[in-house]
C-alpha cells in the first residue's frame, strides 16, 4: 500500500496508512489512482474546509513529485502527514528545537544554546549560558532534551 521507507520517514503507523487509503479512495472519485485539485477541493469543502481550488493546487504542488498536477497515494500520505504535523499544538516548539539542535542529535548543548542566543542578538557570556543550562537541565546530563526545552518554553 505504502512504501515502508516512506511510511517510516513520515512517521505513520499502519492504522494511519489504512485511514489515509480509505480517505484517498473517497477523494479519487473517478478511480484513476490519483486525486485532482478539483476532487480534493470538493471533498475538503464537504468536510467543512473553506478552501478554493487555487489553495488546494498549492497544497498539491508541495507534494506532487512527478509534476502531474494530481497526487497519487504516496504523495497524498505526504500531504496528510504534513497537515497532521501542522495541526500539532507543539509544531512550533518542535521547529524551534530543531533550529537549536545544530548537531541533530536530539539534544541542545551549551555551545548550541550560546550560538543561537548570539544569533538572536543576546550577547551572553559563558557563565550566563551555563546558568540557563543548569536551570533547565532537569536530569543533570549537561544537555537539554526536547522535554526540558519544552518546559522552558511553556514556563514563559
Amino acid at each position: 500500500m505504502l512504501d515502508e521507507k516512506l511510511k517510516a520517514q513520515l512517521g505513520l503507523n499502519d492504522e494511519q496508512v489504512r485511514e489515509f487509503k480509505d480517505a484517498f479512495d473517497i477523494f479519487d472519485e473517478d478511480v484513476s489512482g490519483t486525486v485532482s485539485t478539483g476532487e480534493l477541493a470538493t471533498v475538503m469543502r464537504t468536510l467543512g474546509q473553506d478552501i478554493n481550488e487555487k489553495e488546494v493546487g498549492l497544497m498539491i504542488a508541495e507534494v506532487d513529485n512527478d509534476g502531474s498536477g494530481e497526487i497519487d497515494f504516496s504523495e497524498f500520505c505526504t500531504l496528510m502527514a504534513r497537515q497532521m504535523e501542522k495541526s500539532d499544538p507543539e509544531y512550533e516548539y518542535k521547529k524551534a528545537f530543531k533550529i537549536f539542535d545544530k548537531k541533530k542529535d536530539g539534544f541542545i548543548c551549551q555551545a548550541e544554546l550560546k550560538h543561537v542566543m548570539n544569533n538572536l542578538g543576546e550577547d551572553m557570556v559563558d557563565s550566563e549560558i551555563a546558568d540557563m543550562m543548569k536551570e533547565a537541565d532537569m536530569d543533570g546530563d549537561g544537555k537539554l532534551s526536547y522535554d526540558e526545552f519544552l518546559n522552558i518554553m511553556l514556563a514563559k
